[in-house]
């Protein structure tokens, strides 16, 4: 047990940590060696004769000299040999066979063959691992000290007298008080060993010397106090016969291979068996005893999680071999490429996730981020196929995004889904971006319910023709009606239902009721198309086109009376079966639009390989026009451009007359806004879109008045 063997660090910390001089540490290294080498002195001035040793002063026993001999060879070979312990986790420490037979020695003296040849052991050990000067001498120290208490112990306990404790030597006779003695001298030893070594670590990482030492000792009092008590066992034997010396080999290898088996099971439960990865159960060990540091250290830590983009269509069609072999090297980047002191885990499938410890600031964690993604992005090789991937990644920060590891990582998980819809490789967690609040998880449980319970109803927002000044269509919005929250705009839930698959039902709804109102105005008289906004996990549904063909026939709409309207964002998210699905419907004669145009990330000439019919400008640059001379440049270039390319233009956000105006004087084909009219009921589009045509209405209906600015 020695200063190095504490490998698996301490979890005791306390909240606030002790306030000790620096010197302390200094000062105790120091009287621990000083004591120690002493001891070590006087045990030589102090040892008997080497005659008495190698006569036949033991009547019927073996010379001590065998015995003592066999003893000490015993103490350095087993020094050599460690014992794995567990701590937990991935973390072990180890202790030395050796410890039997130095307890062996202890009880028949003289203590200096004890002292000597655990001292060699040690001086062996350490020169082989390297260790520095300092530690070396310590080590040494620190055993001749608990060696000397040992023997103090025993003496005392034996009634041999303390004034045999350096000069002492005799047969251990197996009577009742002996053995307790020799059991108390070996758990001396151990407690202190451990307690001078634990001491150390406490001073070293300014922490409470009690709490480290139970700490340790909680790990490694099983196995080692076993080896302690064979000490007795160890003594009679060689004394009867030192021959006899590989009879105790069998239970001393039934510990070793106990614990080496026991620290093999634990890699196996805490790391993944593919990679070699920490496992997700390791990771949060890892971040739980990470995150007590950081509070007591008032230090923040980054936990990131990242995941491969389109690894299923990787995996689907070159096969779960190849896809085995990139998330192997995947590991293996991120492994070598992790900062010092971090720990990178495969939580499973193409997930991983990445503690940082001590980390400075976001921006620090930012920088990380940045690098492995760099990594990552690099060409592949797997069976035989160059596969260029790209990751995205979600950070998450202690102690401003959350003070404990679940939330931290439900953060960064978060984080992760934003970087992937906004395609922006890697985001930091925002409050506002997240929808698991516990005011919109109680909304989410009842919206399950909605549809089923005719709570979401329709309105619909005119749109103009400003060549004619009549209304050429609508746009179909969503409501929530409610039973005790009343009417609840489709910002506060659509969020909700794209994060959990209730979108799904909640589109289909919309889609049905939009053409059934599109067939109520045909059959009066009324030739308005509709539009419809789709999710961005439509755009990958490749069963999309059919379904709506499906819908438009069951209804009796004709194909160009529906408009699909999609935002840039959605599309870029995965642009390839985007395009396929958007051709689907063009295929069918369902018309396309990109809604909120100018947010996102396409070009226009992109935007026209996608085959597409309509752009609706966004209402951030319309509604600024009398502000921002920048925004009249821009909707000015999107209506000459969009022209070009043979797209209809529809100007959104349209509050007032001027606007409207303006529009119709660079050709805008389309408008709409709350200067036309708010989204309102289909009666009122009805009864809007027959006075705009100067027809009058079949039924009496309120007259309906154009909307000014709000």
């Amino acid at each position: 047990m020695g200063l190095d063997d504490l490998s698996g660090g301490v979890e005791a910390k306390p909240s606030a940590p002790p306030n000790r001089p620096a010197w302390t540490l200094n000062a105790y290294v120091g009287s621990v060696t000083v004591v120690g080498l002493a001891a070590l002195f006087v045990s030589l001035i102090e040892a008997p004769p080497v005659k008495s040793l190698t006569g036949a002063a033991w009547v019927g026993n073996p010379p001590p000299a065998l015995t003592i001999l066999a003893l000490a060879a015993a103490v350095v070979i087993g020094e050599l040999r460690p014992v794995p312990i567990p701590r937990g986790g991935d973390a072990h420490d180890s202790i030395t066979i050796s410890t039997t037979f130095t307890v062996a020695l202890v009880i028949l003296g003289p203590v200096s063959i004890a002292m000597l040849a655990q001292g060699l052991a040690v001086l062996i050990d350490d020169i082989r691992g390297r260790k520095s000067i300092d530690k070396i001498v310590f080590n040494l120290a620190q055993y001749m000290v608990a060696i000397a208490s040992a023997r103090v112990v025993f003496c005392a306990i034996s009634g041999t007298g303390l004034d045999g404790v350096f000069s002492g030597s005799a047969p251990f006779v197996p009577d009742a008080q002996n053995f307790l003695a020799a059991l108390a001298a070996g758990l001396t030893f151990l407690i202190a060993n451990h307690l001078l070594v634990s001491a150390v670590l406490a001073l070293a990482s300014n922490q409470p010397i009690v709490p480290v030492f139970f700490e340790d000792l909680r790990f490694q009092a099983m196995t080692a106090g076993v080896l302690a008590a064979l000490g007795p066992v160890a003594a009679v034997t060689v004394e009867a016969q030192p021959l006899m010396l590989p009879l105790l080999v069998a239970p001393v290898v039934a510990v070793y291979n106990s614990a080496t088996l026991a620290v093999a099971k634990e890699q196996q439960a805490y790391h993944d068996s593919l990679t070699g990865l920490a496992n997700r159960e390791l990771f949060r060990d890892r971040s739980v005893r990470a995150l007590e540091e950081s509070k007591r250290t008032q230090t923040p830590l980054a936990i990131m999680m990242i995941d491969l983009d389109h690894f299923k269509e990787i995996n689907d069609t070159l096969g779960h071999q190849v896809g085995d072999e990139l998330i192997c090297e995947v590991s293996r980047r991120l492994h070598e490429a992790r900062p010092v002191g971090s720990t990178v885990a495969r939580l499973g499938g193409d997930e991983f996730a990445v503690l940082l410890p001590d980390v400075p600031d976001l921006s620090v964690a930012e920088d990380v981020a940045t690098y492995l993604l760099s990594v990552l992005s690099k060409s592949f090789s797997a069976g035989g196929v160059r596969l260029v991937v790209q990751a995205s990644l979600g950070i998450s920060l202690a102690p401003d995004h959350g003070d404990d590891v679940h939330t931290l990582m439900k953060r960064a998980d978060i984080a992760l889904y934003e970087a992937k819809r906004e395609r922006a490789r890697f985001c930091a967690y925002r409050a506002e971006e997240d929808v698991h609040t516990p005011q919109r998880l109680a909304i989410l449980a009842d919206l399950r319910s909605a549809v089923d319970e005719d709570e979401l109803f329709l309105e619909y927002q005119p749109k103009i023709n400003l060549e004619t000044g009549h209304v050429s269509g609508v746009e179909a919005l969503v409501r929530w009606n409610h039973p005790t929250r009343g009417v609840i705009r489709p910002d506060d839930f659509i969020p909700l239902a794209e994060n959990t698959g209730l979108i799904t039902p909640i589109t289909w709804f919309v889609v049905e009721r939009a053409l059934q109102q599109v067939r109520v105005w045909q059959d009066s008289g009324l030739d308005l198309d509709i539009a419809v906004n789709l999710s961005v996990r439509h755009l990958t549904d490749m069963s999309l086109p059919d379904r709506i063909a499906v819908a438009l026939e069951r209804w009796g709409v004709a194909p160009s009376k529906l408009i699909i309207e999609v935002t840039e964002s959605s599309i870029m998210t995965d642009p390839k079966r985007a395009a396929g699905v958007l051709q689907q419907l063009r295929r069918i004669g369902v018309a396309v639009a990109i809604d909120d145009y100018g947010t996102g990330h396409a070009s226009l000439t992109y935007l026209k390989r996608l085959d597409i019919d309509e752009l609706k400008i966004d209402r951030s640059f319309i509604m600024q026009l009398d502000q921002d001379s920048s925004d009249a440049i821009i909707v000015a270039s999107t209506i000459e451009l969009g022209h070009n390319l043979g797209l209809r233009i529809v100007a959104e956000g349209v509050e007032d007359a001027a606007t409207l105006e303006w529009l119709r004087g660079l050709g805008c084909d389309k408008a709409q806004g709350y200067h036309i009219s708010r989204p309102t009921t289909a009666p009122a589009v009805s009864e809007l879109a027959l006075r705009l045509q100067g027809s009058e209405p079949k039924e009496a209906t309120p007259p309906l008045r154009l909307v000014g600015n709000r």
